[in-house]
């Protein structure tokens, strides 16, 4: 997920020579550590030691997407073991417990590499294999929490359209997972007021207005809504209006409605 305004790393360099030689320093241990998680690897040492080796890599270089995929596989192996280590509750606790330690692993990361895109790729992997392993309760619930993070990164930077699209992603996979049809409807409406409570608090953020769009067409398919009823929807603009104080005046509000291809602001706000 990109960030506007936010720099891709944040580094602080030292200038003086204990400064530099504390970097080679730096840069050597890096090294080593990059050729023992090699050869462990190339020896299938699947192990939990390997694991926090490239727990220790990655947080040195998070952009090292080979190491990534190194993660993948010893967590594989640690999923196949669990699998077949006792029953199916038993195995899927220990999974659970798997993905919920590395999900928790990335925070951190995400933190100071927000712009990271192999943390998120590695995030998605996991929650996939939630999908693909854990019974739908429990794998709906890391899918839930995914959604709370992201919330959380869009409060930091509500115009990040990278982010509104992972949303959108999330969303949608909660979709797959709720068995209840009525569950629909009601991540809709709950979609549509953040959707709008994002607009209300930055009039700008052109992709929750994009957003929104979307779960109007999305609500009114949803209620089988008659010509008659989307063509109030969408083109008097009257039934969603989004209303919010000018800075200058916080007595007078104004009202924003869209109409069909335009957006109007009520000439009242204008005098």
């Amino acid at each position: 997920m990109a960030a506007h305004g936010i720099p891709r790393y944040s580094l602080q360099g030292e200038q003086t020579e204990e400064g530099r030689q504390k970097e080679l320093q730096k840069i050597e241990k890096y090294r080593q550590l990059d050729q023992s998680v090699r050869e462990k690897i190339a020896e299938q040492q699947y192990t939990p030691e390997t694991l926090e080796k490239i727990a220790e890599l990655l947080t040195s270089n998070p952009e090292y997407y080979t190491v990534w995929n190194y993660r993948r596989q010893v967590l594989r192996n640690e999923f196949s073991r669990a699998a077949s280590a006792g029953s199916n509750e038993a195995a899927a606790e220990q999974i659970a417990t798997l993905i919920k330690n590395d999900l928790l692993f990335t925070v951190p990361l995400l933190r100071s590499f927000p712009k990271c895109y192999w943390i998120w790729n590695y995030r998605t992997w996991l929650l996939d294999e939630a999908k693909r392993l854990l019974p739908v309760p429990a794998a709906r619930r890391f899918w839930q929490e995914e959604l709370g993070l992201v919330g959380k990164m869009l409060t930091l930077d509500s115009r990040n359209f990278h982010g509104w699209g992972y949303r959108r992603f999330v969303v949608e996979t909660l979709r797959e997972l709720n068995s209840e049809e009525q569950e629909g409807p009601q991540m809709t409406q709950t979609e549509y007021e953040y959707a709008k409570k994002m607009i209300g608090a930055n009039l700008s953020n052109f992709s929750a207005w994009h957003y929104r769009t979307k779960l109007i067409q999305r609500m009114l398919n949803e209620k089988s809504a008659s010509d008659a009823e989307r063509k109030a929807m969408l083109d008097d603009g009257t039934s969603s209006p989004l209303s919010f104080a000018l800075p200058e005046d916080s007595v007078r509000v104004c009202v924003l409605t869209y109409h069909t291809g335009r957006i109007e602001l009520d000439p009242s706000c204008l005098v």
